[in-house]
């Protein structure tokens, strides 16, 4: 009888945790709201002003928003960043926004922070800066590359699916290799907009974006094979577009993260979304306060950040280690390990640029 008790006990313990409720953490700004589950790893943004009792998602919102949300590739080795494919998973409340951050076992650490930019105030108008943080924690050199996913459905009812800074509409599955060209992906209703930035100053761009059904952009295969001119549809929906974003693979040694950057504005009441005007100029080194976490961006993109810098490393022995490092791999042509040679560079231009500001 004992043992049917503890037996009986341990499942009821295991239903608990195999059913934990998902938590949804939400930031309202002006007509805007920021939504991010801990379940599914996923967000939402809609349009919500406090005056009204209507309101208009901009992404699908079944199932906490679940078919929006991002995926690593660690070495070769999928991961959709969702509670059941992580060893940990916790809500960030953040003065300006929400977040995530998400364990992969004792290999990768990785932040997701959406944070309402302060130049609009959410009237009409509004901005999220998406910063996802990779983080190396193990003791071995990895490869690692970022996915998302964004199942729109504003366009969806309109006949326009997207819209492009090239192309007045696109209704057809469309992938595109030059952000400087596409610039941007908007998305509307006519009334409410939500538009990503992947080109501009401070943006990580993608190295393909693809416009397709969801089924196509949710499988299984990293890299979606792309059909240009096939419709929308699906052997299980119809019309269901969706936006996939990959970016580059970096590698991270120890203890090193890797950043990508990049926005999404909205508008309401028939207004445009803002366009990476309001970033400034591109190709300054730092914006703002993020001095301290200088990045370096390669002629494709790729960026690579250095973390906060501590007084031990600008120390001159500190900066002449470096430097002798860097010409190390120079003098080696034939055998040079590009990556490391960029992320010490970055970590170079990080001090050099702190050191002007000291």
């Amino acid at each position: 009888m004992r043992q049917f008790k503890i037996a009986s006990s341990l499942l009821v313990v295991l239903f608990m945790t195999a059913t934990i409720a998902a938590t949804t953490l939400e930031k309202q700004v002006g007509d805007f709201l920021l939504q991010v589950s801990d379940d599914g790893g996923a967000f939402n943004i809609k349009y919500n002003p406090p005056s009204s009792s209507n309101a208009t998602n901009f992404f699908v919102s079944h199932d906490d928003f679940a078919s929006t949300y991002f995926s690593v590739m660690l070495d070769d080795v999928i991961y959709r960043l969702r509670r059941s494919s992580v060893s940990t998973i916790r809500l960030l409340e953040e003065e300006h926004g929400a977040g995530l951050r998400l364990g992969i076992k004792d290999k990768l650490n990785v932040n997701m922070i959406f944070s309402f930019a302060p130049q609009f105030s959410g009237d009409g108008q509004g901005a999220v800066k998406v910063e996802i943080v990779m983080e190396n924690i193990s003791a071995e050199t990895r490869k690692v590359a970022l996915k998302g996913v964004f199942d729109t459905l504003l366009g969806e009812n309109s006949g326009v699916h997207f819209v492009t800074a090239r192309f007045p509409y696109v209704s057809t599955e469309s992938s595109f290799l030059d952000m400087a060209d596409l610039q941007w992906v908007r998305s509307s209703n006519g009334n409410e907009s939500v538009q990503f930035l992947f080109d501009g100053n401070g943006i990580t761009s993608p190295r393909m974006v693809a416009l397709a059904n969801k089924d196509l952009l949710t499988g299984d295969i990293w890299t979606p094979v792309i059909k240009d001119g096939r419709t929308f549809n699906s052997v299980f929906s119809y019309n269901n577009s969706a936006v996939c974003a990959l970016w580059e693979p970096m590698i991270l040694t120890p203890s090193t993260s890797g950043t990508i950057t990049f926005y999404i504005t909205f508008a309401s009441r028939a207004k445009i979304p803002p366009t990476a005007q309001f970033l400034g100029a591109k190709g300054s080194l730092v914006s703002g306060d993020d001095y301290d976490k200088i990045t370096y961006s390669d002629a494709s993109g790729v960026v690579y950040t250095v973390g906060d810098l501590t007084d031990t490393m600008l120390n001159r022995r500190y900066i002449e280690d470096l430097l002798n490092r860097i010409r190390k791999l120079e003098e080696d042509p034939e055998h040079i390990d590009r990556n490391e040679l960029l992320r010490l560079n970055a970590e170079l231009d990080a001090i050099l640029e702190k050191i002007r500001r000291l």
